[in-house]
């Protein structure tokens, strides 16, 4: 062991020093975490029993105050003062003001039985400069002197409180009791709205301290230290102590933390906690002196100490244990890695973390390499077959390396594409819960690329990619004879259909376009694919559409031409844009007739005919920019329920059905626009006379008629056209006009009402006079007064 440990100190001694040094902080970490988790549980059951007071404190206060709010609310609701701030009987009869008065000060003796809680209130009236106490009235000076007179509070301050306006809420107050004595208090402050940017009246409630304390006083004999309340603006409102509130003291704080450590001038420490009422909008703080934390967490320090002692001894008993365990295992691993080296001592080390770090980097590399390729391995070869059938593949590349480098073998020259489109799938999604709607359509898509590239290995190679909302599979056939092929491709595509239908409830529609020869030619095969899935749209939706089958049936139909010149088209665009029904009725009856009425005509033939002409409704639809808005939009299935027809007069009625609803659909339309058109055409009209009388309103003459000769119209039907549009007559209009300027020439220009009258075209002064009342509700005298008045 000598040895070992002689060597031990030649070789790796900086690793095991550091390693003694962690064991050795092992105790004392311990020990640390210990002392700091008792110390925050500590704080926490503090923070817990101070919170908890406070919350009863909120409680008993809030049920106090609230009583305070719900007399504002009695008081400010009151008939009597309702109608005593507001009513206008007082111009007519001034005398019954006093009488009303002193009735409102009966009614506020009810108030105070009510409210035993509230030591004092009353209303302070703007208008006469009074005061209303319950059973009588005062004025401001006498109430200020009877109720409030103090040192502390001036009566500047209380008149400053009273007048002030749009203020609600809680301020400290004092008052003078029934002994004669000044008691703090807690006022409730409510104004009332302003009238002319003047006050009316304000609510004062007060409820003295004292009766606030009893509830405050338990809390500093339990814990020893200090209650405030406080408002909005941080204003002390009680006290539990006759310690007030520092003058640097951090009310900004309380906004942003329930609980902090506050410093005093004179560095005494405390521990802050406060939260706020949601009704009153006041804040309950407690000031706990820091000694008393730190007193009850002596103990556990004592405590933490020990632990740390015994940590370190027990911490120095495992570095040896571990030191003599895992020197040898650790010595053979560096002595592997450094096996040869000419400087054991450096080389061993050095090379120990070089091959610890070059490992761990190489393994890392090749998972997350690994993990790419897997991960991206199907979304390249996908889209290297998309850009194989679109023909967009680099001309740089060769098709062979790629083929190869995607591992797509192939095992002949002869390639056709099949392309499948999903037709119903909803029972499929409601099969699957917890999924988003994107990700089906990716399991769907998933399926669908498994089932077909399955079916297609047993006999051929197929390699699927997903293309917009289709599926496109590129398939290398094996089999020699053409024609047996492509039996053989639809034989797939319509196993691939049953099994998707029966097994997950997926219905496909599927296209396959021609055998070629190489390669090179899997774009022309796709866009055979897609002719063949277009034709679906003529044909109706089919299990499985083969482009070879289509071009021939195409070419047999082709021999049968049938009767749909272009200026037939044209008539039938013109009747349906303009919603002419029977028109469009007779144009298509006449195409119809001419083709019916030939012998021999073929269903096809005549589903030909009719998608034309379902065609041209369509063209129509587009041309006037309806499309998206159109009966096609909001009846997809209609196409289907056209080719489903039977024969020749259903296929006949159902196309009259589609004419009556587009026609109807474009009918309506132009008597929206039409509509649309006529209230432009009304707007222009209103602003043009609108413009008019702004022009010439000091015109003496300008009236009704005269603005009709104007605009070359007949003065009542332009009145109701400017009536029903704007919503108030051309006489209203004009009047207001006139008014609103005769207001500005009184107040920039300091006109007399007559000359104001004379400039806005009122050569009567009392028509004038009795117009400006009806607009504005005051004399044009009365106005003037109130203007003077404001700018002195």
């Amino acid at each position: 062991m000598r040895k070992i440990v002689v060597f031990n100190r030649q070789s790796i001694i900086l690793t095991w020093l550091l390693s003694y040094i962690f064991v050795l902080l092992l105790p004392i970490v311990i020990g640390l975490l210990l002392y700091f988790e008792s110390s925050k549980s500590l704080r926490e059951e503090i923070h817990q029993a101070n919170d908890s007071l406070l919350r009863q404190i909120r409680e008993v206060m809030d049920n106090q105050l609230h009583a305070m709010e719900q007399l504002n609310v009695e008081m400010t609701w009151n008939v009597g003062v309702q109608e005593l701030l507001y009513s206008n009987k007082y111009q007519t009869f001034s005398k019954e003001y006093t009488y009303d008065v002193y009735q409102l000060a009966q009614d506020f003796k009810l108030y105070k039985a009510s409210y035993p809680l509230v030591d004092l209130f009353y209303v302070y009236l703007n208008a006469d400069s009074s005061v209303i106490l319950p059973g009588t009235v005062r004025t401001t000076a006498f109430a200020y002197q009877t109720l409030h007179k103090s040192d502390t509070f001036s009566f500047s301050d209380w008149n400053s409180i009273i007048t002030s306006t749009n203020f609600k809420g809680y301020i400290p107050m004092v008052r003078i009791n029934e002994d004669n004595k000044v008691e703090k208090t807690i006022a409730y402050i409510s104004t009332y709205p302003q009238e002319a940017d003047k006050p009316v009246a304000t609510n004062v409630i007060m409820i003295d301290q004292a009766r606030l304390l009893g509830a405050i006083q338990n809390v500093e004999i339990f814990n020893k230290g200090h209650v405030f309340i406080l408002n909005e603006e941080n204003q002390l409102l009680v006290s539990s102590s006759d310690l007030s509130i520092p003058s640097d003291f951090p009310f900004e704080q309380l906004n942003t933390s329930s609980n902090f450590y506050y410093s005093g001038q004179h560095g005494e420490q405390y521990e802050v906690f406060n939260i706020q009422s949601p009704g009153s909008k006041l804040r309950y703080v407690s000031m706990i002196p820091s000694s008393l934390y730190w007193s009850k967490a002596e103990h556990l320090r004592n405590l933490t100490y020990m632990s740390m002692l015994i940590s370190l001894l027990g911490g120095s008993l495992l570095t040896v244990f571990f030191l003599r365990r895992n020197y040898h295992p650790v010595r053979q691993l560096v002595e592997a890695f450094s096996n040869k080296q000419a400087d054991t001592s450096r080389k061993r080390f050095n090379e120990f973390r070089f091959i610890q770090e070059a490992l761990d980097s190489t393994f890392l590399e090749m998972d997350k390499l690994k993990l790419m390729m897997e991960q991206q391995r199907h979304i390249v070869r996908s889209n290297f077959i998309v850009k194989l059938l679109r023909g967009k593949l680099d001309s740089q590349v060769p098709i062979d390396e790629a083929l190869t480098t995607f591992n797509m073998q192939l095992v002949t020259n002869d390639f056709a594409v099949m392309l499948l489109v999903v037709e119903e799938s909803q029972t499929f999604f409601d099969r699957i819960t917890g999924m988003q709607d994107g990700d089906k359509w990716k399991l769907l898509h998933f399926i669908m690329m498994n089932v077909i590239e399955e079916l297609l290995a047993r006999d051929h190679r197929g390699y699927a990619a997903e293309i917009d909302d289709s599926i496109a599979c590129l398939i290398n056939v094996r089999a020699s004879a053409e024609g047996g092929a492509k039996q053989e491709l639809i034989r797939i595509a319509q196993q691939a259909q049953s099994f998707l239908l029966e097994t997950y409830a997926i219905r496909l529609t599927i296209s396959i376009s021609r055998i070629h020869e190489h390669i090179s030619h899997a774009s022309r095969a796709f866009i055979e694919a897609l002719d063949a899935m277009e034709y679906k749209l003529v044909m109706g939706r089919h299990d499985v559409l083969s482009y070879d089958d289509l071009q021939q049936e195409q070419g047999q139909d082709a021999e049968n031409d049938y009767y749909y010149p272009d200026q037939a088209e044209q008539q039938l665009i013109g009747a349906v844009k303009l919603g002419e029904l029977e028109k469009a009725q007779g144009i298509v009856s006449d195409i119809l007739d001419r083709n019916l009425s030939r012998p021999g005509i073929s269903l096809s033939m005549a589903k030909y005919l009719m998608l034309n002409l379902v065609s041209t409704l369509m063209k129509t639809l587009s041309e006037s920019g309806d499309m998206q808005e159109s009966f096609f939009i909001r009846n997809p299935k209609q196409l289907d329920r056209l080719f489903a027809c039977k024969s020749i007069p259903e296929m006949r009625q159902h196309v009259f059905e589609i004419l009556q609803q587009v026609c109807g659909f474009t009918a309506a339309k132009r008597q929206h626009n039409m509509a649309q058109s006529r209230q432009r055409a009304l707007q222009k009209l209103v602003d043009e006379v609108t413009a008019f009388i702004e022009a010439n309103y000091a015109d003496a003459n300008l009236n009704v008629t005269m603005i009709g000769n104007h605009f070359d119209r007949k003065a009542t039907y332009l009145s109701k056209l400017f009536k029903d549009y704007a919503g108030e007559g051309l006489l209203d209009t004009i009047n207001k006009v006139r008014i609103e300027k005769s207001k500005q020439l009184m107040r920039e220009q300091n006109q007399s009402v007559r000359e104001a009258a004379c400039c806005v075209g009122y050569n009567d002064i009392n028509a004038f006079i009795r117009i400006f009342k009806k607009v504005e509700g005051i004399t044009p005298g009365k106005y003037k007064e109130t203007v003077i008045g404001e700018s002195g």
